[in-house]
């Protein structure tokens, strides 16, 4: 689905880019001749067609984020509190359950920080703000076990690179 979402919004990136450059074209004639009349007629359904396309790759791009919880499951969440400071994270679950949601509390003792949660290819899952003072939440289902790491996405000091929490998905 992103793949196919990626090549619609290139294209019609190159769309837009083809208009511009007729615009820019035209816009060097004289004003009788850079617009015909029968030209308007496109106006208004061209317009109201790239809105729909808009808001259709808009929708298929967010639905997937996993920032709030699949409402088809009926499962309560396992709640994990990851709690940072500089240079590490405190996650109060390190071995999860598999086909589980999971509702991450994230917050920060002293800066901003940020939760990045990769798999064991270090693919960014999901990611979220720790925030001193305030608790962010993020929800998630691990659909295959293994390895997965809470990497800090927020530079926050010399020893950032080791702000690493190790979590194992277990079936």
């Amino acid at each position: 689905m992103q793949e196919f979402l990626w090549l619609l919004t290139l294209s019609l990136v190159a769309l837009l880019a083809v208009i511009f450059v007729a615009v820019i074209r035209q816009a060097a004639m004289p004003a009788a001749a850079a617009v015909p009349a029968r030209s308007g007629r496109y106006r208004q359904p061209l317009f109201w067609g790239l809105i729909i396309v808009g808001v259709a790759v808009t929708y298929g791009t967010l639905v997937p984020w996993p920032y709030s919880p699949d409402p088809r499951t009926t499962d309560t969440p396992l709640r994990v509190n990851a709690i940072s400071e500089q240079w590490s994270w405190s996650v109060d679950h390190t071995e999860l359950p598999l086909n589980k949601p999971i509702v991450f509390f994230v917050t920060s003792r002293d800066v901003n920080h940020g939760f990045g949660l990769y798999d064991s290819d270090r693919r960014l899952l999901t990611q979220v703000q720790a925030m001193p003072g305030y608790v962010n939440k993020v929800h998630y289902t691990f659909t295959k076990p293994g390895q997965y790491r809470v990497l800090c996405l927020e530079y926050c000091g010399l020893i950032h690179h080791d702000m690493i929490a190790e979590l194992t998905v277990k079936p």
